[in-house]
């Protein structure tokens, strides 16, 4: 594996493992149980790491804290692109995900003590908005935590003191 290439392998092995794991968590109902949506950043926390360290194997060590951000932040953004991709896919296989995902809103907001007509009012520009918030949410969400998890793998990875040149 050319250590150019690392993060394309981690990157997508990483989000079908993601993407299996959060249909799992859909079909079993599981998806929309509070602290669930996180549970699929495990394996997004792994790939990142064995990326980091993958990079810094395969370059002997020979590398910097940028280098091995770099890879790893390379690896998020084609997870981000994945995981995208996969958003629409489950839209169009699970037509019912929208109305779930809009029940579990409305029960949010009767549990805060909202009126009927805010939550009516919340539900429909949510409703009206929500491919664009979806997007939005993929892409920052998705590439925001994988910056996170990019500086924790940089930091882990071994590297030597003499890095080589970029």
């Amino acid at each position: 594996m050319e250590g150019k290439k690392i993060h394309l392998t981690y990157g997508l092995v990483t989000a079908l493992i993601m993407a299996v794991l959060s249909t799992i968590l859909y079909v079993s109902g599981l998806s929309f149980k509070p602290g669930m949506q996180y549970i699929t950043y495990i394996p997004f926390l792994i790939g990142i790491l064995l990326n980091a360290i993958a990079y810094s194997k395969v370059n002997d060590g020979m590398v910097t804290f940028g280098q091995v951000f770099s890879s790893c932040f390379k690896a998020c953004a084609i997870v981000t692109l994945v995981t995208l991709v996969w958003s629409f896919i489950s839209l169009a296989v699970f037509p019912d995900m929208v109305n779930k995902a809009m029940e579990v809103a409305r029960q949010n907001m009767v549990e805060k003590n909202l009126s009927d007509e805010q939550i009516d009012k919340a539900i429909e520009i949510t409703r009206k908005f929500f491919t664009p918030f979806m997007i939005a949410g993929v892409i920052f969400g998705t590439m925001f935590v994988g910056a996170l998890f990019s500086v924790i793998g940089a930091a882990v990875a071994k590297k030597s003191r003499v890095p080589v040149a970029q």
